[in-house]
């Protein structure tokens, strides 16, 4: 399976930067969807993002864990930075 890669910067109220990466073999809108309930489930509300940006970046061929996530919900998250645990 190749996936589409998109890559998605979000800026919030408090300051934040978010870095990550939304693979999926779906459009542009849903990925967009997907980073939304992303940052949700993380707490990070429409209301708290000051601003977002998700762009396509390229296509790749998926790793099995990737495709497991894709059946299963869509989508899978690649975190790049600001979310350190």
């Amino acid at each position: 399976m190749f996936v589409k890669v998109f890559d998605t910067h979000v800026r919030t109220q408090d300051g934040r930067y978010l870095h990550f990466d939304v693979l999926t073999d779906r459009d542009a809108e849903l990925a967009k969807s997907y980073a939304r309930q992303f940052l949700m489930d993380k707490g990070v509300h429409d209301e708290d993002i000051s601003q977002s940006q998700c762009q396509f970046c390229h296509s790749e061929p998926a790793n099995p864990q990737v495709v497991a996530a894709i059946n299963d919900k869509g989508y899978f998250i690649i975190t790049l930075q600001g979310f350190e645990e």
